[in-house]
């Protein structure tokens, strides 16, 4: 790999790093949130020392796709055994895999109902492009918080307008604010 991709990489690392905040600050216990099984452990040990939870399980795929990711981690300086990765690897594509519901959460939008309220819709059409129920359905935040990672999907690339992003923060806060 030359020099520049990375310097490029790395700098993606620290942006990413920086200006994510941890699952960890958004529950009082993320990897409680996880699914149990072998695995478990290593991802939030071994995937944490370069992403948040939050990051590291925010992409759904087969046990065969979260082994390339692996690997690609592996390349890229990860200090994970052959034995650990195909660990992390079965454990991300039985829980976190295309279809998986992980963390006891519906699998898809499409088998989730959500309360009517201004934002639903773009929070359908908007959030479950990329990611499950399970991603989110265990975080209680408020409006800050929602918006803070409403954000940090605009800086990996989400076309959003502002009203899109009110709304879903709004509806969010609503839905999904802390517990009274």
């Amino acid at each position: 790999m030359s020099i520049v991709i990375r310097a490029a990489v790395l700098f993606g690392c620290v942006l990413v790093a920086s200006v994510s905040p941890p699952l960890r600050a958004q529950t009082t216990n993320p990897a409680a949130a996880m699914p149990e099984g072998p695995g478990k452990t290593l991802v939030t040990t071994r995937c944490v020392g370069c992403h948040t939870l939050d990051v590291s399980l925010s992409r759904r795929g087969t046990t065969e796709e979260w082994r390339a990711i692996v690997q690609t981690m592996v390349v890229w300086g990860a200090a994970i055994t052959d034995q650990d990765a195909a660990t992390i690897a079965a454990y991300l594509g039985q829980h976190f895999g295309s279809g998986a519901a992980g963390a006891g959460a519906p699998a898809a939008a499409g088998g989730l109902t959500l309360p009517e309220g201004r934002g639903k819709d773009v929070l359908m059409k908007r959030c479950f492009q990329c990611h499950q129920a399970s991603m989110w359905s265990a975080l209680r935040q408020d409006r800050r918080e929602w918006l803070s990672v409403i954000y940090r999907m605009v800086g990996r690339g989400a076309l959003w307008t502002d009203d899109e992003i009110n709304a879903m923060a709004d509806y969010l806060a609503q839905m999904r604010g802390p517990q009274k």
